[in-house]
């Protein structure tokens, strides 16, 4: 089977022009010559990628939507939730001496950009839109910190883990629809990476269907006419009670009526391991996906959406 990775879409490059800013700014991404580098990371899945590389002690400041891998909680803090999404704590920030932040520069609603930051700070910028894109943010991050062996093992295992359950998707088969919601009001459908996960496990996106696309926001009249076979429910960032009541709101509304619903064909992901984060979890979300979209329950691990109770797959 040809590799949708064969070729880098995403090349690792020490400047980056990002296009999300309407003037443009260049991030710096230095490479730390440290042994034992001092890392920020403002971004969860970031967080969750120096775990995976085996480097989560470099971790010196986190944000608090940080809550993964297991261990992180007692690393201090530069950031606090507040009704306009965040706020920075800059003086404590630059008391941790980073070498280098970890951030994104695509939302400035769910965590600090570049653009926040103090000045001359190190930044290793780790937006993605794809999920090859997703698959080269552990070789940017291993070159960033210097451990370019470990982001090149962690690409080649998750490359094995995309494929082998790939393995299990029947070819040829036009397979379900279904639609993935990130947001329940107003209703924003999933895009970005989404599409192409929901493609590549035997199902047909529906609404946002081209990788690579950004979230938009949907009527309920839009969405009601869309009938999907399935419906996948993961509000970004929600912990598990209040993805509990996002999903519950949504079945007591008129979404509630979506053929999809009333025949038991809907999934809710716990909103931080759902798919607006661009970490190692989304592979085991996909093997869910493939176990559903395919009917085969033996693929999926427990709770592998983050729900114990939803769905049993």
């Amino acid at each position: 089977m040809p590799s949708a990775f064969s070729e880098s879409r995403f090349p690792i490059r020490l400047e980056r022009f990002d296009h999300c800013f309407p003037h443009g700014f260049s991030v710096r991404l230095n490479a730390v010559n440290s042994l034992s580098p001092r890392v920020v990371s403002l971004l969860p899945a970031a967080t969750e990628w120096m775990g995976q590389l085996g480097c989560i002690e470099h971790v010196v400041g986190r944000s608090h939507a940080c809550n993964s891998p297991s261990g992180i909680s007692h690393v201090p803090c530069v950031t606090q939730a507040n009704d306009n999404g965040w706020s920075l704590d800059k003086d404590l920030l630059l008391s941790l001496d980073p070498d280098l932040v970890l951030i994104q520069n695509s939302c400035s609603v769910c965590s600090p950009t570049a653009l926040d930051l103090p000045p001359d700070l190190s930044t290793c910028n780790l937006d993605a839109n794809r999920i090859e894109e997703i698959l080269e943010l552990p070789l940017v991050l291993g070159e960033a910190i210097g451990r370019k062996k470990n982001g090149a093992e962690c690409v080649a295992q998750l490359r094995e883990d995309w494929w082998g359950a790939i393995d299990h998707v029947a070819p040829y088969v036009p397979g379900p629809t279904a639609l993935v919601l990130e947001w329940t009001d107003p209703l924003f459908v999933a895009g970005h990476w989404t599409p192409q996960m929901i493609q590549a496990a035997g199902a047909q996106p529906l609404l946002i269907t081209e990788p690579g696309e950004r979230s938009v926001a949907f009527t309920t009249e839009e969405v009601m006419a869309s009938d999907p076979d399935w419906i996948i429910i993961s509000p970004c960032g929600l912990d598990v009670e209040a993805t509990r009541k996002a999903a519950e709101g949504l079945r007591a509304g008129p979404l509630g009526e979506l053929r999809a619903m009333q025949e038991g064909r809907w999934i809710v992901v716990e909103g931080t391991r759902g798919f607006s984060r661009p970490g190692p979890g989304l592979f085991s979300l996909f093997r869910g996906l493939v176990a559903t979209f395919q009917n085969k329950p033996e693929l999926a691990t427990p709770n592998i959406f983050g729900m114990p109770e939803r769905p049993s797959v």
